[in-house]
């Protein structure tokens, strides 16, 4: 009966008069009845829901105690933590974030606090957490590690700088270095050009006992590329001829080769071009590897905590690109329980951030971006409306080491726009206190 709208108490309340007068046969036990309809149907009235127009969602701790939000009349469920509005502290259910985040600021001490709340949200609620931080800031992992350390999970951090030589390096695929190359923005004969090379690359380096990436700067070469085309290649101080050779390898190597020689002259030319800037790059890398290294895959479904830097923009494609295969390929029972958070470089086509954000919806992610204050054009174009929520910086604030923000939402039944404070991450003395404050 209190879970009831009035109208159904109402039509309970008839119901139960209507039988009263039906039963006036029986002494006493109408007027019983309808004593007790009465009773409930103006206590309902008198006593009510306890609601709450909340600054954004009521929170679980007070649903749990009977409150409702007064638009929704929803129980409150919310679990997520934002920041503390003049109204009171703003809370959000997950299922809001799903729905998309970004972060807009040039302070990287801001971007660094606002990443840190969304850590702390993560912990709180049992999920694990990949961030990609952008490659000019200092590495992240302390700050995590403080965050999480009242969870007690400041020891199950796994931090992969690719600026370095991570052990293992991050595993990625021949798809993801074809996405990336598309997000940087060579143009279609790169992407053909590429997509007709790989797989000549990856039986000579099968063949030869070497890494694909090794043999791209060699054969992305003008002269190489061109005796390539024509069935021929050096590698090893040897000279080989597709031709010359009989065996099933060699005939195997001539059906790999006719895309790459399909792509006029012209075109096979304008893509080389583009390409040799990074080929260099992609020849050396070894932050990345196609064959072994640290699965994102098994990150998310074992709820961990990761720290990602990228050191280039090239690099930062690559990383991008494996958390949208990973994200549209891994079970969604684990992808509902992980934030993937990514610092979005100005340098990548914005296209990337669209199937992100479009891969951690299907999965039910939360996927958020960090973004400057001012986005290039390509990039505001291509993220403007890819995200429901979104805070924005502010210069400087109250609360001693509060950073001040404004929080946007467009989401349906909650918009609202607030300026919030960013407070440092609570210190419980223990997970257990989180759960008997009802905060999980």
């Amino acid at each position: 009966m209190n879970d009831a709208t009035p109208n159904e108490v109402a039509t309970q309340f008839g119901i139960a008069a209507a039988l009263s007068f039906s039963a006036i046969a029986a002494p006493f036990v109408p007027e019983a009845i309808l004593a007790y309809a009465g009773y409930r149907y103006l206590r309902h009235f008198t006593y009510g829901w306890r609601t709450w127009r909340a600054p954004a969602r009521v929170p679980l701790h007070l649903g749990r105690r009977g409150y409702r939000d007064a638009t929704t009349r929803r129980r409150g469920d919310a679990s997520w933590p934002i920041g503390l509005a003049a109204t009171g502290q703003v809370w959000l259910r997950r299922e809001d974030l799903v729905q998309g985040l970004s972060l807009h600021g040039d302070d990287p001490e801001w971007q660094a606090q606002a990443i840190g709340a969304l850590v702390f949200g993560a912990c709180l609620n049992r999920m694990g957490a990949i961030v990609v931080q952008g490659a000019a800031n200092e590495l992240l992992t302390d700050q995590i590690a403080e965050v999480a350390k009242p969870f007690g999970r400041d020891n199950q951090i796994d931090t992969l700088n690719l600026e370095g030589t991570p052990k293992p390096p991050l595993r990625i695929a021949t798809s993801t270095l074809a996405a990336a190359i598309a997000d940087l923005r060579l143009g279609p004969e790169a992407i053909a050009l590429n997509q007709a090379l790989m797989p000549v690359l990856e039986m000579l380096a099968t063949r030869y006992k070497q890494t694909p990436l090794a043999l791209y700067g060699a054969f992305i070469d003008k002269d190489a590329l061109a005796r390539l085309v024509k069935g021929e290649y050096e590698i090893d101080q040897s000279t080989v001829s597709v031709g010359d050779d009989a065996s099933v390898d060699a005939a195997a190597l001539g059906e790999v080769l006719k895309p790459l020689s399909k792509i006029s002259d012209e075109d096979r030319e304008i893509g080389r071009k583009a390409l040799e800037v990074h080929a260099p790059e992609l020849a050396g890398l070894v932050c990345v590897s196609l064959t072994e290294g640290f699965e994102l895959r098994d990150a998310i479904a074992a709820g961990g905590l990761v720290c990602i830097r990228p050191s280039t923009p090239l690099i930062a494609a690559l990383v991008i690109a494996r958390c949208v295969e990973t994200l549209a390929t891994t079970d969604p029972a684990h992808a509902s329980r992980a934030l993937v958070h990514i610092a979005y470089p100005d340098e990548l086509s914005g296209a990337s951030a669209k199937r992100f954000r479009a891969a951690a919806t299907k999965a039910g992610a939360i996927g958020t971006l960090s973004l400057p204050a001012r986005p290039t054009n390509h990039i505001y174009k291509a993220t403007r409306k890819i995200c429901a929520l979104r805070i924005g910086s502010h210069t400087g604030g109250r609360g001693g080491g509060a950073v001040a923000g404004t929080i946007s939402s467009t989401i349906k039944e909650c918009s609202f726009t607030l300026d919030i404070q960013l407070p440092e991450a609570p210190e419980p003395t223990s997970a257990s206190d989180l759960t008997n404050r009802g905060l999980r």
